[in-house]
């Protein structure tokens, strides 16, 4: 098992599924988050700790003493062997996946300094109750990741409890202070959100909406004001939020949400399942979570009230293309996924407890068509974008691009000006509008740049349409 497992991370490695940016921190137990690995955890409760652990979903969720051991067993090489360890325990999960103890619970484990398999300080077993496939959370993280957006690594664990086996579970990586180094250079607060306003007050950085997973719970100033300036839709809502959120990331986030079906996300009506993360300049990504009933359905554009980030995002026109550049940029890779095999492969981990991946498969092979079919309502991209940065006239780009319309049929949505954006390394984006001239090439020269290396993008425009963008990167000496 270990020869094939070293054998997909590298088809992964190549693929760009699954493998995050350059690790910063040890990484020690990398390979128990791979979908070909299989443990056995054995769990042992006491009856004073059982006492504690109600079967109502609302009631307190403490902590409580319990004993773990964990063995994996290569198909070759050495079988490793973690405890018998004291470690403390809870149950987890809200609607639809609480249950109680002895029925499949999912659990989070926390275990204490010099008893770590591996250097994990927890564990977070999920039942995958409203998953009967087994492999949805696995799938839509992969995704995620290849995007560059942090997402939780995935393995499978057997588990016992009290002697007695209580089925296959998810070994989700917990985005905790040894996870989150992965990928971020700093961590301020990891929040986590779920349920809008049922869990409170959306707005409200104190209410129950939010937990503080990481960081001072008593100062929460960074996301009061990212909560206060995205919820400012007045023009320039883009210039106020580059600096304290990482739009292009969460762009990603959101459209990965649509086409992973992820219902019960942020970007959907009840703004759920995810995770704000601020790093010691006080600047937010966000993290997904609880895509154990991805690859069914989500709108691709919804305005619930209660997701400020996204309602302002889609709003404005430069976030707003950034988004649909985001669902192209999937839809590129969509096939290269090969979501369905990669099924099929997981799904022969947990075939003895899963009900098949048909669903699964059948969602994917679906999805492009379905965003073939949204882009057709746009205005057409334009055409041959090249750029050239002036050697007689520093800090000049000429910015050349063929409009559509003088390549194809008659435009099913007129284009009433081009876009075209601009910007200095990973800096934020600028926008000017161009009329577009009755002409088949259009040109513009940018003015007055630093030098540095730019990306320019160009998308057409058809009143609150927008297209994909085409982009080119230049060098301005």
């Amino acid at each position: 098992m270990r020869r094939r497992s070293s054998l997909l991370f590298v088809v992964a490695l190549l693929a760009g599924i699954g493998v995050p940016g350059p690790v910063r921190a040890a990484d020690d137990a990398a390979w128990m988050f791979d979908p070909q690995v299989m443990v056995s955890i054995d769990l042992t409760i006491p009856g004073s700790s059982m006492e504690q652990i109600s079967c109502d979903m609302g009631a307190p969720r403490p902590y409580v003493p319990a004993t773990f051991t964990m063995t994996y067993r290569p198909r070759r090489g050495s079988t490793k062997t973690f405890g018998p360890w004291e470690i403390t325990l809870r149950v987890k999960g809200q609607y639809g996946s609480f249950r109680c103890l002895g029925d499949k619970a999912g659990l989070k484990l926390k275990f204490p300094s010099g008893s770590r398999p591996d250097g994990l300080k927890k564990m977070t077993l999920n039942n995958m109750v409203q998953d009967e496939s087994m492999v949805r959370e696995v799938l839509s993280y992969e995704v995620f990741r290849s995007l560059g957006v942090a997402a939780p690594r995935t393995g499978y664990a057997q588990v016992t409890v009290n002697g007695t086996y209580q089925g296959i579970f998810l070994n989700l990586e917990t985005m905790d202070d040894i996870a989150l180094p992965r990928w971020f250079s700093s961590t301020q607060h990891l929040y986590e959100g779920s349920y809008g306003p049922w869990w409170g007050d959306v707005g409200d950085p104190f209410s129950g909406h939010y937990d503080v997973d990481e960081g001072d719970p008593d100062d929460r100033s960074d996301l009061q004001n990212l909560l206060d300036t995205s919820r400012n839709l007045d023009p320039g809502w883009y210039a106020r939020m580059q600096p304290i959120a990482d739009l292009e990331q969460m762009t990603k986030m959101w459209a990965a949400e649509w086409f992973l079906g992820h219902w019960d996300g942020y970007s959907q009506s009840i703004t759920n399942n995810y995770y704000l993360h601020s790093d010691a300049a006080g600047r937010f990504s966000m993290l997904p979570w609880g895509t154990d009933q991805s690859f069914q359905w989500a709108e691709r554009y919804q305005n619930a009230p209660d997701h400020y980030l996204y309602n302002g995002c889609v709003g404005d026109p430069i976030c707003g293309g950034s988004y649909i550049d985001a669902l192209q940029l999937i839809a590129t890779r969509w096939s290269g996924y090969r979501l369905d095999r990669r099924a099929d492969s997981v799904f022969r981990m947990v075939s003895a407890d899963s009900g098949g991946v048909a669903d699964v498969k059948g969602f994917v092979a679906a999805r492009a068509n379905e965003h073939r079919d949204f882009i057709a309502t746009l205005p057409l991209a334009p055409l041959s974008l090249s750029l050239s940065a002036s050697r007689s006239r520093r800090g000049e780009i000429r910015v050349t691009w063929r409009s559509p319309a003088w390549r194809r049929p008659p435009l099913a949505v007129p284009i009433t000006e081009f876009a075209v954006e601009y910007r200095l390394g990973s800096g934020p984006w600028t926008r000017t509008s161009v009329a577009p001239a009755m002409v088949s090439t259009s040109t513009l020269t940018l003015t007055g740049l630093p030098a540095g290396s730019y990306t320019v993008r160009v998308r057409s425009l058809s009143d609150s349409l927008q297209s994909p963008s085409v982009s080119r990167s230049v060098t301005v000496r």
